[in-house]
């Protein structure tokens, strides 16, 4: 049943995207805050069909971490569903996104003239200056850098190492970041459209503060966000709220 209910939600959501992207297209040449709107909106009806098809809901834990200035977002990656959450819940998301996505019918075009950031990742040093240096120039800018640090999608119950990228965007960038972590794997299954019906947990912890070095804050991010996530940890007693010292 939940591989049924999968495959109707995925029908849903790619051909009401096609009709969606040719009714808000000339909204996109309008800049990146009316883009941002329309990608907005979007992710709103998906994952409002998510839950009515698939019985696939979420709750945001901590919701006062999420930064409403310019930060770096950081959090484990299990599925399409945190690509989605993360945009929709920051105030204004900026994703770090394959070059090759931008050629995808209006989800590259909207992905492009919402400001995020495109990367080559066969481009060598160079290509990880430029991200750095734009990466750094949006948080500035007061936008929420959203990254993944594992690189890819990782499965349920399972670790991986945190690429250096990461580390890299937070020393030049001079900023804070905010880990996320969450269980959207168990719910969101991939790969394959088989959805579980449940609640998915997305936990939003204190900011990392900026200054620390490369592998300390390397090391602190991987220890908050495995140490958060719902699929690994049982009786979840970590501290949510802000700290000020």
């Amino acid at each position: 049943m939940g591989r049924i209910r999968g495959i109707a939600f995925l029908a849903i959501i790619f051909s009401s995207s096609l009709v969606y992207g040719v009714a808000v297209a000339p909204i996109l040449l309008f800049g990146e805050n009316p883009a941002r709107a329309v990608a907005k909106l979007w992710i709103r009806m998906a994952l409002g069909a998510l839950k009515y098809i698939t019985g696939v809901t979420y709750r945001v834990e901590g919701e006062a971490n999420i930064p409403d200035g310019g930060a770096i977002v950081a959090a484990n990656h299990q599925s399409m569903w945190e690509t989605l959450a993360l945009y929709l819940l920051m105030p204004r998301p900026v994703f770090v996104f394959k070059k090759e996505l931008g050629r995808v019918p209006f989800y590259g075009w909207v992905v492009a003239c919402a400001g995020n950031i495109a990367v080559d990742r066969k481009g060598g040093a160079k290509t990880l200056r430029a991200l750095r240096a734009t990466a750094a120039r949006r948080i500035e800018e007061g936008c929420q850098v959203i990254v993944f640090p594992e690189g890819t999608r990782i499965p349920p119950g399972q670790t991986a190492k945190f690429h250096s990228g990461i580390a890299g965007i937070y020393a030049a960038a001079g900023a804070p970041c905010v880990p996320a972590a969450h269980n959207s794997g168990l719910f969101w299954r991939h790969p394959g459209p088989e959805k579980t019906p449940g609640e998915i947990t997305i936990r939003f912890l204190p900011a990392i503060k900026p200054g620390l070095d490369r592998k300390v804050f390397l090391d602190q991010l991987k220890q908050t966000i495995d140490g958060a996530r719902p699929d690994l940890v049982d009786g979840f007693s970590i501290e949510l709220s802000s700290s000020d010292d």
